[in-house]
């Protein structure tokens, strides 16, 4: 992050100007203010200041691949104790492969990178969680292919891990939670060729093997489809809330004709699944048969994504997340259910500083409350040029959020480094995803550089840490 000096002087000497609308566009704004944090409604040089204090991201590689950081709905970053450990997928000359790295809380010290295994492309990252003894167990490598899996052969200890085992196939972008009785939890999407596509809940006991419990989402269209669901506990962690996108119907002509922002929970563990206001769903649900918050897809020309959800540790109130992008605009929403079967819509963009409402908020990203029960969040924030792609577009960057818990108005402040040449995007968000808890602020990962031309080709992008 830029010094103090660097941060306050350009961006305050800008604002008298802003009355004689001597405007500063987008880029020239951010870089002013480096990593600044910024409220809505107004910039004032004790929050500059004290953003700028903050330390700059970490580099934890030079050997990201395109989607290093992707996706937000598979948890990659876990506390225990004063030991944080981040997961993301490298691309050496060698191919694809998961590393860790672990940050010593006390002293500020990384470790170096432990390399866990392969992945098939740059659709293998890894998920990552932690059990009630402290063991670590990830999960990685398919697109398309069956999962791999592997525990740390110490509790609270990434450098060395117990033989990996394989399971399921065809598989594609896992969730993976612990449960009271450490037995693990995992979601990932199921690709047929002659049926339409499913997403699929697995589980392992401790000690055993990896089993199958079923289907839990199915496409309505045979063809590709994508799910981004997410999955989070509730306080009395028995209860499981399952967050998704449904894109489904693609073709030659458009990619993704039907879109849907959709929600259900468990209260067993994922044998039966139930609406927001407790009414039964039929597994595997379609888009007619689980509760929907939003619709879209090309053929609305409304396009729809989903970051990972967040349960309220004190209430047990699930918090969702999505972006719209319609008529040339990117919005982002945070949704609660009122228990009766109607959703309470928060939009994040009209909170943004007056500075950066014309950009685009979008997903990917997520929420996490820590363990006070602040609500934090992260999104991308963009504004191609007309003609351009936004996937991996150099406008991206990583834009953090908090809610005030006396106001609920939010405060946002860039977790990226800004970079008008590469692309600060994919954050992933740490979160508690069984026995790890977020204390005070989580730590972000995102991929610093482009998305590439292909699935297999290896690049050197940047993965930074936002702590």
């Amino acid at each position: 992050m830029d010094s103090v000096a660097q941060a306050s002087s350009p961006a305050l000497q800008w604002l008298p100007d802003q009355a004689n609308n001597q405007l500063m566009n987008r880029r020239q704004f951010i870089e002013s203010i480096g990593g600044a944090a910024v409220t809505a409604g107004a910039l004032t040089s004790t929050a500059l200041r004290a953003a700028a204090a903050e330390a700059a991201p970490f580099m934890l590689s030079e050997q990201g691949c395109g989607r290093a950081t992707g996706y937000a709905e598979a948890n990659k970053i876990v506390t225990v104790g004063d030991r944080t450990h981040a997961a993301w997928l490298d691309s050496p000359t060698e191919g694809f492969r998961v590393r860790v790295r672990t940050l010593n809380r006390k002293t500020g010290e990384w470790s170096p990178a432990y390399t866990v295994g392969e992945g098939y492309d740059n659709h293998g990252g890894p998920a990552l969680t932690v059990d009630s003894e402290g063991y670590l167990h990830i999960v990685y490598h398919p697109h398309h292919h069956a999962f791999r899996y592997r525990r740390s052969k110490r509790p609270n200890d990434a450098s060395e891990w117990e033989e990996e085992t394989q399971f399921g196939e065809k598989l594609t972008y896992p969730t993976l939670v612990c449960g009271p009785d450490n037995t693990l939890y995992f979601t990932a999407r199921r690709s047929f060729k002659p049926k339409p596509w499913e997403v699929e809940l697995w589980s392992k006991k401790p000690g055993g093997d990896w089993t199958r419990q079923g289907a839990i989402l199915r496409s309505r269209h045979r063809g590709y489809a994508h799910f981004q669901e997410s999955l989070a506990w509730s306080p009395d962690h028995k209860t499981l809330h399952l967050c998704c996108r449904f894109h489904e119907n693609s073709d030659r002509n458009a990619y993704g004709r039907l879109q849907t922002v959709a929600y259900m929970r468990s209260e067993d563990f994922g044998k039966t699944w139930r609406k927001s206001d407790g009414s039964k769903i039929t597994t595997p649900a379609s888009v007619d048969d689980i509760e929907v918050l939003a619709r879209g897809g090309v053929d609305k020309e409304r396009g729809l994504r989903v970051g990972c959800l967040g349960v309220d540790p004190k209430s047990g109130v699930p918090h969702l997340i999505y972006s719209v992008a319609e008529g040339g605009k990117g919005r982002t929403f945070l949704a609660t259910p009122d228990g009766n079967g109607d959703w309470e819509r928060t939009d994040l963009t009209a909170q943004l500083p007056t500075e950066l409402r014309d950009q685009d908020l979008i997903m990917a990203g997520g929420l996490s409350f820590n363990k006070a029960g602040q609500l934090h969040g992260v999104a991308q924030i963009q504004k191609a040029k007309e003609g351009e792609s936004t996937w991996g577009n150099p406008s991206n960057e990583a834009l953090r959020f908090v809610r005030d818990d006396k106001t609920g108005r939010f405060q946002f402040s860039f977790a990226s480094k800004v970079n008008a040449k590469a692309s600060n995007w994919l954050p992933n968000i740490e979160r508690a995803t069984g026995f790890n808890r977020v204390t005070g602020r989580p730590g972000i990962i995102y991929t610093s550089g482009g998305p590439g031309e292909k699935n297999t080709q290896l690049l050197s992008n940047e993965v930074h840490w936002a702590g």
